[in-house]
């Protein structure tokens, strides 16, 4: 089924499906009966189908409550498990609130025109041909982008907006690609450096709900000049015009290339194989990597590293490389495969 046409009739309750199907079969039996044409039961049928559109497509814009209460605060941030913890902590007060969530990751990958299909489609190839990747999620990133986006812009003037971000670089990128897209906003705009509040999560994905509690409470929120905005916005369209493959957190974003990471894996092979030089669980030598990393840039890409040095005949491999717990790795001493 089409993802669009799916979300839609997610928002549909029990008793709405049950009035739609037994509608439509009323209309068929009229049809067998001769009480109505083919024709005009296509047509009612058609009609229908656009009614229950529009309904659910006013049930997806998230900035309208269902007795026409408006949003009164939209926050962003850039993950889902993010929005979950987020919204916990929304849900105890008596505002209405939205979060929104970018859950690319914007440390990885191409990042050039990704507020356009071309961009997306060109990230996509990519993550295809070099990471293990969720088929459906794949298949409906293009979509599922462009309707977060379309969410962005959409968002009702004069409703404040405050963004929260780790210091990792992907998250400040994927804050500076927000001001690039709310560039024509006039809606006032905050930050929350969740590392440099609470001094210790890399990644908003570590606070719980009642971590994000305290801070909403406490007000940690830092407003963003028209300087500071375009600043962002200038910093977004260096790094695009640069569209590195990685992107690390060093005093800043800086791009490097995807090898970036090689030395640290190699090492860390040696230091888990030891004397024994055993082969060690792929998954156990990211996991070993991702620990002492101050990075943030998933696991699926150091997955792709390990591939890669596989390939370079820097590891030997055991297993099939379908999931990295599937396989083991080990150095390649000079023995032969």
């Amino acid at each position: 089924m089409e993802r669009s046409m799916k979300r839609k009739l997610e928002l549909l309750k029990e008793d709405e499906m049950r009035t739609i199907l037994l509608h439509q079969w009323t209309l068929f039996s009229y049809v067998e009966m001769g009480k109505i044409s083919e024709k005009e039961w296509f047509d009612r049928i058609k009609e229908m189908n656009e009614r229950t559109e529009r309904e659910c497509d006013d049930r997806l814009t998230p900035f309208q409550g269902e007795e026409g209460n408006d949003v009164e605060h939209v926050h962003i941030v850039f993950s889902e498990s993010t929005k979950g913890s987020l919204q916990l902590a929304l849900n105890q007060k008596e505002s209405r609130e939205e979060v929104i969530a970018l859950s690319p990751m914007f440390s990885i990958g191409p990042i050039q025109d990704l507020d356009k299909m071309e961009g997306i489609e060109k990230r996509k190839e990519w993550l295809f041909y070099h990471l293990v990747i969720d088929d459906e999620e794949w298949m409906h990133m293009g979509e599922d982008s462009l309707k977060t986006i379309e969410d962005l812009r959409s968002i009702p003037t004069g409703v404040p907006i405050t963004i929260w971000a780790g210091t990792n670089a992907h998250e400040q990128t994927g804050l500076r690609f927000v001001m690039h897209l709310l560039k024509n906003k006039p809606n006032e705009i905050d930050v929350v450096q969740v590392t440099d509040v609470l001094d210790f999560p890399l990644h908003t994905g570590e606070l719980s709900p009642d971590r994000f509690a305290v801070l909403l409470e406490r007000s940690f929120r830092f407003p963003v000049s028209g300087q500071i905005k375009k600043s962002y916005q200038d910093e977004w369209h260096a790094l695009s015009e640069e569209n590195a493959n990685l992107r690390v957190w060093e005093d800043g974003i800086q791009s490097k290339s995807e090898d970036y990471f090689d030395a640290a894996l190699i090492q860390s092979l040696k230091r888990l194989q030891g004397e024994s030089g055993d082969y060690i669980k792929a998954a156990r030598l990211i996991g070993e990597v991702l620990g002492h990393s101050s990075q943030v840039v998933g696991d699926s890409f150091f997955e792709y590293r390990v591939r890669e040095l596989v390939l370079q005949r820097e590891f030997l491999i055991r297993g099939v490389p379908r999931g990295m717990r599937y396989y083991e790795v080990k150095g390649n001493t000079g023995q032969v495969i």
